[in-house]
């Protein structure tokens, strides 16, 4: 018996699935090669967006003509999109024989057993499931990992759908997160990337005494970076945290990142716009002056920190002078990423209900002329980083130019550089050469 997962969106979406796989895998599943051959698929989806939505319902409509073949063969959509669009999905596709929400993962093996052994539809759609940690993940690379610290989310921002689709707030206990990072540290790999949809917000519902040094006597994302650098520093293992959300970055998690030698420079930070009245719509809970204070602070205390963010443009009722303040804030911030987007108005979330809709057209417009403008800085940015050496974890050959290795720094920033494929899994230390939009190629100079 073999399973074929199709995966969409974010690296939530993808440690899902190697959750997926690992519980298919303790069934008695093994990788199929290719959907063909597979005897379960399951398509983990995105449902931020319109496009993803799109582009489940053609990978199904694919996938139906499978069924048809070999009329055993399960079908299942999880993730976001089924948690939100179950009722969608069964009458767009009526042949699907499961669906299983994110917060219900660890359901999979029932309803694969229903399905299987009773020939009929299973759904495990639980927004307030108490997700209990797997003990097997099947991760797609054996070098860095993912570990979810915190589920859900408590934001009413107006614009997203993600409250819906993964319910509310949740921390996972602080022991299975230091449990799971000793097994990642004891099994080798490199780097570790703590998810959650408002990471920074970690511990504010946990009631415990044992949060010893974090100021209010709780547990919060600062007390646990420095319990799990206490693991991860002597093994030399990075950590990252994403995504952050502004109202939580507190001068604890600053001081935090600055002092701990195992987490790097680098923090996704969406800001979504850069006037006052765009986010007060969006319900994001700060302002353009609270933004530039916390990305003061980081500074700061950081010099050489890499910060991203996430934009949207066209959000209803957005003016050309709004628009105007968001570039404004590109410029001042001169990020190192930015995740850009056009508004996409999402069913059952308020933004999608206000009556001053931008015109598609406009929409494009901003976007392109937004991009652009990143682009100038993010190229600006790496052109005056040409020279540097820095310290590079190898991932293995690069997907453009196999005959080279492909490899991250501290900043998240990918550097391609040639070198004996014995370096995967290493630190070398890399002279940056030539700097593109995606990074950097460089030449080998030391060890790391």
């Amino acid at each position: 018996m073999r399973y074929w997962i199709e995966t969409f969106g974010c690296q939530m979406n993808v440690l899902d699935s190697e959750v997926m796989a690992g519980l298919l895998t303790k069934m008695g599943y093994e990788k199929a090669k290719s959907p063909e051959e597979a005897d379960i698929i399951l398509i983990n989806t995105c449902t931020v967006r319109q496009k993803p939505d799109e582009k489940v319902f053609a990978y199904l409509g694919e996938f139906a003509k499978l069924k048809q073949k070999k009329p055993s063969l399960i079908l299942g959509v999880t993730g976001c999109m089924a948690q939100r669009e179950g009722d969608i999905i069964k009458a767009r596709a009526p042949y699907v024989d499961l669906l299983l929400g994110p917060r219900s993962i660890h359901r999979l093996p029932d309803l694969v057993r229903i399905v299987r052994e009773q020939r009929k539809f299973a759904e495990h759609l639980d927004l307030y499931d108490d997700p209990v940690p797997p003990d097997l993940v099947v991760r797609n690379s054996d070098i860095f990992a993912y570990i979810t610290i915190i589920h859900g989310c408590n934001k009413k921002c107006t614009f997203c759908v993600v409250p819906t689709a993964r319910g509310p707030e949740k921390s996972v206990p602080p022991e299975v997160v230091l449990n799971q990072v000793r097994q990642l540290v004891d099994l080798g790999y490199k780097e570790i990337i703590l998810l959650g949809q408002n990471v920074n917000a970690y511990g504010h519902d946990l009631k415990r005494d044992e949060g010893r040094g974090a100021g209010d006597g709780k547990v919060d994302l600062a007390w646990l970076l420095e319990r799990i650098d206490e693991i991860a520093a002597p093994a030399k293992v990075r950590v990252r945290f994403t995504t952050n959300h502004p109202n939580h970055m507190t001068d604890r998690l600053v001081e935090a990142m600055a002092d701990l030698e195992s987490v790097c420079e680098h923090i996704h930070l969406p800001v979504q716009s850069g006037d006052n009245e765009v986010l007060r719509r969006m319900w994001r809970g700060y302002t353009v002056e609270r933004y530039l204070s916390v990305v003061e602070k980081l500074r700061t205390r950081i010099p050489n920190i890499a910060i991203a963010t996430d934009v949207i443009v066209g959000f209803p009722g957005e003016t050309e002078e709004q628009f105007r303040n968001t570039l404004k804030l590109m410029e001042q911030v001169q990020f190192d990423q930015a995740f850009m987007f056009a508004f996409s108005p999402r069913p059952n979330t308020l933004a999608a209900t206000f009556p001053d809709q931008i015109p598609e057209p406009v929409k494009k417009r901003r976007l392109h002329e937004l991009i652009a403008l990143q682009n100038e800085i993010q190229l600006r940015k790496n052109e005056r980083e040409v020279g540097q050496v820095v310290e590079v974890l190898v991932e293995g050959p690069s997907e453009k130019n196999p005959n080279k290795l492909s490899g991250r720094t501290r900043s998240n920033k990918t550097v391609v550089f040639e070198g004996p494929a014995e370096l995967k899994g290493k630190f070398v230390l890399v002279k940056t050469t030539k700097a593109y939009l995606w990074g950097f190629e460089g030449e080998v100079v030391g060890n790391g």
